[in-house]
């Protein structure tokens, strides 16, 4: 199924509003996930030093790079001059051992269990990480802890933890070298594409083999750690959906395809409207500007059928997409927009598009 960009033609919108119809729509299994937030998120910062606030006090706690440059701690496109994103936050080290080594406790934000523990130093960009799913009810998502030291004896898959509960001991493994000066946890949070994330691996014909299963970085969308504690913390959300809602739309697409990709099946919250019975012709979906697919509106036949794996441009706001120049997502050439290689990408994982 190969992506064209252009049009799609005779669809419409279904529906607006989210039911428990919705959730029975696509599998009784994750119905639970489809209740209210239980109440406000009682979050427990990553280390032992948290921000007084989201302002002077968390720039405070970032670890730079080489560069020096503050903010090249932080998320968003903050390297090489605004041409270089990153996924996440790195929060600096503030004990060390005799040897110059951390010795910084990471603790777990939220209750969660444990579903990837990776213990070898250089095998990967982020050396040794572990990888929390957390749910209160709404939705479940990810948070990961990375470049550690050493992962706590009894700290693996399947393994449950509580708010608060020390994980692991900040480090610089990594498959890069890291000085000790710049130890750092490197911390996300966000969702996961998919489930059929080997299938693309092994049909993109990467170099190196994927040791890490579903839970390789690159299957791994975070959204901007700072925002989340900010809106949760400090602000009135309630869950990560309304981290999400609370997110501009960078910019929206219509896919046609009938199929229902695991992605929404995980996370049904995401979904705007009902899904037919019949004649799914494809999906509305709104971007977030960092590529986190936010909402989802499925589309329904209404004459000829539309052609699997057409991509259109619904919209898209063209000072926040320039604003963030590094991410590939859309590219703007003479005032005239198309689909970008890391949109494609996405759009390859969710859907199986080859």
């Amino acid at each position: 199924m190969k992506m064209v960009f252009e049009p799609v033609d005779r669809i419409s919108y279904s529906g607006t509003g989210m039911t428990k119809r919705i959730c029975k729509a696509i599998g009784s299994l994750i119905f639970a996930m489809c209740g209210m937030a239980t109440g406000k998120l009682n979050l427990q910062w990553p280390t032992e030093h948290p921000p007084l606030d989201m302002r002077d006090s968390f720039y405070a706690l970032l670890q730079p790079t080489e560069s020096n440059e503050i903010q090249s701690g932080n998320f968003g496109c903050v390297r090489s001059e605004g041409t270089q994103f990153h996924e996440a936050i790195d929060l600096k080290s503030f004990s060390r051992d005799s040897r110059g080594e951390s010795t910084d406790a990471v603790l777990s934000i939220l209750p969660g269990r444990v579903v990837y523990a990776h213990g070898q130093p250089n095998k990967s960009t982020f050396g040794r990480y572990v990888v929390i799913e957390h749910s209160n009810g709404e939705i479940s998502f990810l948070s990961l802890y990375a470049h550690l030291r050493s992962i706590e004896r009894g700290i693996g898959r399947g393994s449950p933890v509580v708010a608060g509960q020390k994980i692991a001991t900040m480090g610089r493994s990594a498959s890069y070298p890291i000085p000790r000066s710049r130890a750092h946890l490197h911390f996300e949070v966000g969702l996961l594409l998919t489930d059929r994330f080997q299938s693309w691996y092994d049909w993109k014909e990467f170099p190196t083999t994927n040791l890490h299963g579903i839970y390789n970085g690159i299957n791994l969308k975070g959204i901007d750690p700072a925002a989340f504690f900010e809106e949760l913390q400090w602000g009135k959300g309630q869950g990560f959906r309304s981290v999400l809602e609370n997110q501009a739309t960078a910019f929206s697409i219509a896919v046609g395809t009938g199929q229902v990709p695991d992605f929404l099946r995980r996370y049904p919250t995401l979904l705007n409207g009902s899904i037919p019975r019949s004649g799914l012709a494809g999906w509305k979906i709104d971007f977030t500007w960092y590529g986190v697919p936010k909402k989802w509106t499925p589309l329904i036949f209404n004459g000829d059928l539309t052609t699997n794996g057409k991509v259109a441009l619904q919209s898209y706001d063209s000072k926040l997409i320039a604003h963030n120049r590094c991410k590939k997502l859309l590219k703007i050439r003479n005032g005239k927009p198309t689909i970008g290689p890391e949109l494609e990408s996405i759009l390859q994982l969710l859907f199986g598009f080859r």
